[in-house]
């Protein structure tokens, strides 16, 4: 074989090409995109990989509910085979600090919807040595509470994913715990939000059709304003409109009882700011263009937004003017 023909079969693609199945949470080039929601879900699940392979010895993990925090973590690990030992409501110290101790050997612990515990300076201390330092990590307990049962202190090898709705703010026995761990925030806009629910409308709900769920979901759009937008009121929603039809009522009335409990979108100074320019553009391309195709284009294109910002800022501005 001369020297060229070497170099060909050395770059010649192999005979036979390994399949390799898409997974359902990416991108695939015969199927839609995976949503922006999705894709920061994707990148959570990646933080998540990295505990379960035991490559950083823990993850703190904040974000609003209902953005898919918990299902993420859970579909994660269970497809690594593991079941993390789960904490949640609320743990004394001396409580945690016997959870620690039995399972402190290569195992997962996820402390979920503990907010009230994170401000308690035992448990950020026990948190503190079980997350990490330099060489071993010791966790000590020094009180009579202590039950004989129990020692006062073991080495800990196992790790820890713990979750709240907020990063808390001015607790600086908190920082001090999260500079040990991995760090992810899960956020979504509203219009992110929206963008999922479209997504699975796609395939239609029970008996209801896809372009019937659509519908659904634009109400939620139009009503919704500057309530704060989850996925836990995706299918609660749907099931509203299957009883409804079913008892003839009017389903709207249903839907907008369960939107009346949300809360308003939290806007601080850099939001306001952002919000008064958004309106800005708008009045740019009001001015520019009669043809509200045309001014969607132009408020697009300046704010980076989507069409259906657009048309719900529009709508504030006519309210408020």
């Amino acid at each position: 074989m001369t020297m060229t023909n070497r170099i060909r079969a050395f770059f010649a693609p192999p005979t036979t090409v390994p399949e390799v199945k898409p997974s359902p949470t990416t991108d695939h080039p015969k199927g839609p995109r995976a949503t922006s929601l999705e894709r920061k879900q994707q990148l959570l699940s990646h933080h998540v990989r990295l505990v379960a392979l035991g490559l950083t010895h823990g993850l703190f993990v904040a974000g609003a509910g209902g953005l898919g925090k918990s299902k993420t973590i859970v579909e994660t690990l269970a497809a690594d085979g593991i079941v993390p030992v789960l904490v949640n409501s609320y743990v004394t110290p001396l409580a945690l600090f016997k959870i620690l101790f039995e399972n402190r050997e290569d195992r997962i612990i996820w402390l979920d919807d503990c907010d009230s515990i994170y401000g308690n300076l035992q448990v950020l201390g026990l948190l503190r040595s079980a997350l990490g330092g330099q060489g071993k990590r010791v966790v000590t307990y020094s009180s009579t509470q202590l039950p004989d049962n129990l020692p006062n202190r073991f080495t800990f090898n196992s790790r820890i994913i713990f979750c709240s709705n907020a990063i808390p703010k001015r607790n600086e026995a908190f920082l001090a715990v999260l500079s040990r761990v991995d760090c992810f925030e899960l956020v979504a806009s509203n219009d992110e939000v929206l963008a999922q629910m479209k997504y699975l409308a796609r395939n239609g709900y029970h008996s209801l059709s896809p372009k019937r769920c659509e519908q659904v979901i634009d109400f939620i759009e139009e009503f919704g304003g500057t309530r704060r937008l989850s996925m836990r009121l995706y299918e609660p929603a749907l099931k509203k409109v299957i009883y409804a039809d079913a008892a003839d009522v009017e389903w709207r009335d249903l839907v907008s009882c369960q939107l009346d409990k949300l809360g308003s979108l939290q806007a601080d100074d850099e939001d306001d700011d952002a919000r008064s320019q958004e309106f800005e553009l708008l009045l740019e391309a009001m001015e520019a263009h009669d043809s509200v195709k045309d001014q969607q284009r132009r408020w697009c294109q300046a704010t980076g937004r989507s069409r259906s910002s657009f048309f719900r800022a529009k709508r504030q501005w006519t309210k408020k003017s």
